[in-house]
């Protein structure tokens, strides 16, 4: 009896101090906000004839999420990264037009989410909030957690051509590292 009650108490003690050891880990654990941001300048250039309008325009732009100070210095050691918000505003347009339709993705290869847009009047201040219904910030967290660049591609079609505008996106997150590796 006196051996059964020295391996429970053993087994006790290991499991306090093991679960002591993995929250004072977390203690130490680093929160910090990484935003990102990229303009685009969009230019829908004129049709050729006066009977249709193409209204296509394609840009792309890529993103170094090492360029945020504290995810360069806690790269190695990121757990987490929790996205706030998604986002294209409209900071300029040479005349007001709809985005007949339009898809906004984000991949660095592995992971992919895109958001589509139909039917969306865009003048200056216009914000394309890129929201959650389909699990698409749990991908650019994933993207994140990827450590590398990642493309930020905005395709699409307006019902007006020989326009040009500037579409702000931005990212917002907060990031998890433990100072540990």
């Amino acid at each position: 009896m006196k051996n059964l009650t020295k391996l429970l108490l053993g087994i006790l003690f290991a499991s306090v101090i093991c679960t002591g050891c993995k929250e004072a880990e977390e203690i130490l654990y680093v929160n910090f906000p990484a935003d990102y941001q990229t303009e685009f300048d969009i230019t829908v250039a004129p049709s050729g004839g006066k009977v249709s309008i193409d209204g296509v325009f394609n840009v792309s732009e890529t993103i170094d999420p090492t360029t945020n100070n504290d995810y360069q210095q806690y790269i190695d050691n990121i757990k987490e990264v929790d996205i706030i918000e998604v986002k294209g505003e409209v900071l300029s347009i040479s005349k007001n037009i709809m985005l007949q339709s339009t898809v906004i993705n984000i991949s660095n290869g592995d992971f992919e989410a895109n958001w589509q847009f139909a039917n969306e009047p865009i003048t200056v201040g216009t914000a394309l909030i890129l929201d959650n219904n389909n699990g698409q910030w749990d991908a650019v967290g994933n993207i994140m957690l990827g450590k590398k660049d990642f493309t930020v591609t905005i395709d699409g079609e307006t019902d007006q051509d020989d326009v040009e505008f500037v579409v702000l996106f931005s990212i917002k997150s907060f990031v998890t590292a433990s100072p540990l590796n």
